[in-house]
């Protein structure tokens, strides 16, 4: 702190120089001109030595005071600026005294008054006040004996309150314009202050706090300023006519996560924008969106397949293995690029880049997709659809079919899975493999989902049997609690025997949060309603966490039929059977389309079957006289059990 304050009162007085610069060289500017006028004075009005002595003493003086204004011209050290002005005084004063020497006259003594005043108020500070003034006081004392004693004390008297006087109003000058000058010294330090302040908060809000490099807001800053050089006059653009924009997207690193704890996913993500930076060319602007969301721009005029390259480039660095933590960790990226399009709004280019990204991800990820024309098409379809769902009525539009599951053994349909057909009033019917897909991305999923299952309980309520039926619940239903309860409370309200449904999942919907996912599948359960694992075979689950999940039944994915005469489809098809024997739950293999699926599903011993061999999606009528049929008969006929006449439904 006090060091502080030393080098607060240095700078004021520093500042108390610099005001009174002016002044001091206006002070040796009037002795200068007074000298000058005086040295041919004195040569036509002295003679002999005394003009000698008096030209002298002005030429000096006046010398003196020219050199004084053109030493203060500029800031110089205190120290040298009183010397200067000691010295200057201290000619005045042999002035006037070589001038009374030579001609005394008792009138003549006021000049000592007026050189007090003088070097009072033209001071850089009071010791070289005092100092000027006691040389003034000698020379006026060297004259005492020549005034009578009241003469002397009336000039006395005069010339110390004259200084004093001077001396004060000079001290409280300066004083004041040290106030002052602290006071701007303290502002100004303050404002400093500020304005570090202010930068460091301004580069902290448009810098990602983990990774160091710009954040959300600093991208779309960097993309707006991009956008308007694009659209101004291609005569008045500076840089390239030509800007990319490119968003990545890691590949699996929620698993990084979930494996090695947030720590060392915060680590690999350092890790990862280190290399962005290393991407980053004098034309690349790369910045973190949040997660494991980084967007790109590039300025530059090359083509498609140029940019294509880098990013094929930047996705082989990004992929080479990193040590985190002790940790060998590999991970992929995908993305998704375009060129800028000065007459689309910045929401739009987000959006087609994004459909980029999203397709590279759908489509094996680990690699860099353009949004083309194809794309553009894809993307204008899907927000048709997404816009007709927003606006749907769904509990007209929607309409529910059901596809009968099969026990091997008794050739009886034992439950239906139920299955949505969307006819939008806007754009007609959409497939559902299509909507749904599309429900899930955009959020709208839960509503849909919601609708069904009421419709499915207000359905078999009116059934004369007891059928069981199977519904499936997105990836977003299983990890939301209230969705959960609102579908145990549609059961409890609508009098659904939970018994009578079983929800279908996926390993991959209860990849989003595997904690949340089992909770609410165990309040399913604990409610009473089964659970069936859907897809059974393409996902990474193990028997550990198989266990884990409150499940009743195993529903063998389609695909494994799809090379039936492969002599590793039958072991792994029983491998499959085996592991759902080990765990105790019921096995159902789905896609049996002919006699031989279903010789194959014999042969590796599950209990139930579902496919096109035994039922189309068909409508609630059909279904029940199927499930009649297949109940009362001993032997059923497939042909008949296909019914050409619903197999267009």
């Amino acid at each position: 702190m006090l060091f502080g304050s030393r080098i607060s009162t240095n700078a004021a007085s520093a500042t108390v120089q610099e005001i009174l610069r002016p002044v001091l060289r206006g002070y040796f500017a009037a002795f200068a001109l007074y000298y000058i006028v005086m040295f041919p004075t004195h040569l036509v009005f002295f003679s002999g030595f005394e003009r000698v002595a008096m030209v002298t003493a002005a030429g000096i003086a006046g010398g003196v005071g020219i050199f004084g204004v053109w030493f203060m011209r500029k800031p110089e050290p205190a120290s040298q600026v009183s010397l200067l002005l000691s010295v200057m005084n201290l000619l005045v004063i042999a002035n006037i005294v070589i001038a009374l020497n030579f001609g005394f006259d008792q009138a003549k003594m006021v000049y000592f008054v007026i050189i007090a005043i003088a070097f009072a108020l033209a001071s850089i500070d009071l010791k070289q006040s005092l100092f000027s003034l006691a040389a003034a006081m000698l020379g006026f004392l060297s004259f005492a004996t020549r005034l009578d004693l009241e003469t002397f004390t009336v000039y006395a008297f005069v010339s110390v309150g004259a200084a004093i006087a001077a001396l004060a109003i000079s001290n409280l000058i300066r004083s004041a314009i040290r106030g002052i000058s602290e006071s701007k010294g303290e502002v100004e330090s303050e404002l400093a202050d500020a304005r570090r302040l202010s930068a460091r908060l301004a580069e902290e809000s448009l810098s990602d706090s983990l990774t160091d490099l710009p954040n959300r807001r600093a991208f779309f800053a960097k993309l707006r300023e991009t956008m308007g050089r694009l659209r101004k006059p291609l005569m008045h653009r500076a840089g390239p006519t030509t800007s990319w924009l490119i968003l990545l997207d890691l590949d699996g690193f929620k698993s990084v996560n979930d494996i090695h704890g947030h720590l060392t996913g915060d680590g690999l993500l350092k890790e990862v924008a280190s290399r962005l930076r290393d991407f980053c060319d004098d034309d690349v602007f790369v910045g973190r969106m949040g997660g494991d969301e980084f967007n790109i721009l590039i300025d530059s005029d090359a083509c498609s397949d140029e940019i294509k390259q880098r990013c094929e480039l930047l996705l082989q660095s990004l992929s080479a293995p990193y040590i985190v933590d002790d940790r060998h960790i590999r991970i992929s990226a995908s993305i998704g690029y375009k060129s800028l399009d000065p007459a689309l709004s910045l929401t739009e280019q987000i959006s087609q880049a994004d459909f980029a990204l999203m397709f590279a991800k759908k489509h094996g990820r680990n690699q860099a997709v353009a949004f083309n024309e194809e794309l553009a098409k894809a993307s204008e379809e899907r927000s048709q659809i997404e816009h007709a769902l927003r606006r749907a009525d769904l509990e007209k539009e929607i309409h529910l079919v059901f596809q009968p599951q099969m026990n091997l053994h008794t050739e009886n349909v034992v439950r239906a899975e139920v299955l949505a057909r969307w006819n939008s009033e806007t754009i007609g019917p959409i497939e559902p493999g299509r909507f749904i897909t599309i429900a899930e991305e955009s959020g709208l999923i839960t509503d849909i989902s919601l609708t069904i299952i009421e419709k499915a309980f207000r359905e078999i309520r009116e059934w004369p049997v007891p059928l069981p039926i199977s519904l499936n619940l997105s990836s977003h239903d299983i990890i939301s609690k209230p969705t959960i309860d609102r579908i145990i409370d549609l059961a409890r309200s609508l009098k659904v025997d939970p018994e009578r449904v079983e929800f279908e999942v996926t390993e991959t919907a209860m990849m989003a949060d595997t904690e949340k996912a089992i909770a609410n599948l165990t309040s399913l359960k604990d409610a009473g309603f089964s659970i069936a694992l859907d897809d059974f075979g393409t996902g990474y689950s193990n028997f550990s966490y198989l266990r884990s999940l409150p499940i009743t039944k195993l529903k063998v994915d389609r695909s494994f039929l799809e090379n039936p005469g492969d002599p590793m489809t039958e072991k792994v098809l029983s491998s499959l059977a085996g592991m759902a024997r080990t765990l105790g739950v019921h096995c159902l293999l789905e896609g049996i389309e002919d006699e031989i699926d279903l010789l194959m599903a014999r042969r590796i011993g599950v209990q139930s079957v579902q496919g096109y061999l035994f039922g189309r999606p068909m409508n609630a009528h059909d279904l029940l006289e199927l499930a009649r049929r297949s109940a009362g008969a001993d032997s059923y006929d497939r042909d008949r059990m296909r019914n050409p006449a619903i197999e267009t439904i």
